[in-house]
Formats: C-alpha cells, sequence, structure tokens
C-alpha cells in the first residue's frame, strides 16, 4: 500500500508578515507527502534530506536515530525502508554520492558517518591532513559533482574541502563579521555557498577563490532564519527559512527572486523546515520538521 498522501485543499492555518516579493519567477506546486516507512513507523522531526534520480530518497530521520531510503519507481516513491546503524545518531545533515555512499552528519556526536550502497556503516569523515582535524565541529556537509566533500567547520571557522576519499585539499575560511552559519552547498560550477541565519545573508567563494565574498543584499526583510540552502542543475539557490517556514529564491547573481509556501500543518504548508534538495530532474524535497514529515514539490513557471 502507498502511503504517499495525496493534495489536500490548502488552507492557510498561519501567515508570516514578511515582505512580499512581486518577482516571483518559480513557483513550487505541491505533489505528495511521506510519513513513514514500509512497516508503518513514523517518521519524528526528521531534519535531513538527501535526493538522487539513481539512488532515490535519502530522509534523516533525525529524533529516531534511523535513515530512511524511499526508492523511484515509474516516476513514483516506494515506500521507505529503514537503514539504522549504532554508529549513528541524530542524522542531521545528509548527501548521496555518484557511487551510492550516503554521508550522514550525526548531529548529537558532531561527526559524519558514511555508509554504503547498501546502507552498511564504512567509515568516519575524519578530514585527513586537515590542520586541527581532531577539533572540527561540523555543521553540515555537501558533496559536489564529482563527489567531493565541504565540511562547514563551525569551530575552526572555515570549509573545509576534501576528495572524494576524505583527504584535505583546501580550506577556505569564513568572512569577517558573519553571524551563524547554518550550511552550505556548491553549485554545478564549483561555486561554494554560505547562508548566515543570524543576518540573513548569503556568501559565495568560486571554485578557485580562498576566500567569500557577500552575494546580493541582506535578506532580512524576506526570511526570518534562513538555515539550509541548495540549488538546481541550473544554479538557482533554494533556502528553507525555518522560522519564516517558507522557502526563498535567489538567482545565481545573488538577486531574490520570491518566496513560497507558508506556516502551517495541512500538505503543501512548512512548519520549521530544515534542509531542502533538488534532484537532477528539478523535484524539491524539504525535510519538514515540525510536522515530522518529508514533502515533495515541482517547479512551475
Amino acid at each position: 500500500m502507498r502511503i504517499l498522501l495525496k493534495a489536500l485543499p490548502l488552507i492557510a492555518v498561519l501567515s508570516f508578515s514578511l515582505v512580499s516579493v512581486a518577482a516571483e519567477t518559480t513557483k513550487l506546486r505541491y505533489i505528495e507527502s511521506l510519513y513513514q516507512d514500509d512497516k508503518g513507523i513514523g517518521m519524528s522531526y526528521p531534519e535531513g534530506v538527501a535526493c538522487s534520480e539513481k539512488y532515490g530518497l535519502i530522509v534523516g530521520d533525525t529524533a529516531n536515530d534511523r535513515l530512511v531510503r524511499y526508492a523511484f519507481e515509474n516516476g513514483a516513491l516506494k515506500a521507505g525502508k529503514e537503514i539504522k546503524i549504532p554508529q549513528l545518531l541524530q542524522p542531521f545533515r545528509v548527501q548521496v554520492t555518484s557511487k551510492g555512499d550516503i554521508l550522514a552528519l550525526d548531529g548529537k556526536q558532531r561527526r559524519i558517518v558514511r555508509l554504503g550502497a547498501d546502507g552498511a556503516f564504512k567509515e568516519y569523515v575524519t578530514a585527513e591532513g586537515a590542520a586541527g582535524s581532531g577539533t572540527i565541529v561540523p555543521r553540515s556537509v555537501k558533496i559536489d559533482g564529482a563527489d567531493n566533500i565541504y565540511i562547514l567547520d563551525i569551530l575552526s571557522a572555515r570549509v573545509l574541502v576534501l576528495n572524494p576519499e576524505g583527504k584535505f585539499q583546501k580550506a577556505i575560511p569564513f568572512p569577517k563579521d558573519y553571524g551563524f552559519f547554518s550550511d552550505l552547498a556548491v553549485d554545478p560550477k564549483g561555486t561554494v555557498l554560505l547562508v548566515d541565519s543570524v543576518k540573513s545573508m548569503v556568501f559565495s567563494a568560486a571554485k578557485t577563490a580562498s576566500a567569500f565574498s557577500p552575494l546580493g543584499k541582506p535578506l532580512k526583510e524576506y526570511l526570518a532564519f534562513p538555515i539550509s540552502l541548495t540549488t538546481d542543475s541550473r544554479g538557482t539557490i533554494y533556502i528553507t527559512d525555518t522560522n519564516g517556514a517558507d522557502v526563498g529564491i535567489m538567482a545565481q547573481d545573488g538577486s531574490f527572486l520570491g518566496r513560497q509556501l507558508g506556516m502551517g500543518w495541512n500538505e503543501g504548508l512548512l512548519y520549521y523546515p530544515s534542509q531542502i534538495c533538488v534532484s537532477e530532474n528539478g523535484d524539491v524535497f524539504i525535510a519538514d520538521r515540525g510536522n515530522s514529515r518529508v514533502q515533495l514539490f515541482v517547479p512551475a513557471k
């Protein structure tokens, strides 16, 4: 039996009074919600999502100390299989490589766990060769198209860049006068992006750059507390605003394109959303933490 729920009429239960944006170029259309695994065990405050057309959707079911994998079949998502190992607690951020390996950030023990495509534990990612590798405090982890690993190290105020095997390549220091960086992303050109939750700003560093600079203007009039960001195949930036319970959309040049969705409990609304991912064909998945579900949207012009 499929566990994916069909869209219900959207009723705006709550609203968030931020300045509206007229020039919205992308709209998100609600498709489905995921609430449980194939055994009927419900999610509990999920915070991580990673999506791959080949390897499916990986959910960090944070409060249940597990991952849940949903497979794509004939354009639909099949019921999720639990992945639970003793080396991983409270998966907070999730990524999947081109070979199917899963990288999961353990939000309790503050370490990055690598699992194989079969869900078995492989190793801890330790940033071999990086200065101060024993004191890294990761807030997020992302990979690029070549499976290089990027770690947001909030203790040493830097982004660590590792090769696919986890060996240190370089470090990019945080910019001056930042508030708190909650997440990073890497666009198709290799540009590294950071989102500052306190200042509601996005910073960028081109593939060959050694420093970050602001991308566009501060977004405080649009986003209350941005917490996660990602890009699609064209470089469009999607940002989840956990306090505003919506999604902000930015162009590659930093111009703000608009806000989507809103706060509430009905299908298609969000309540303290967390990580967001965009699949190769443009499907948008959001870990709807406060509603203990993951929601699927598609962009519509």
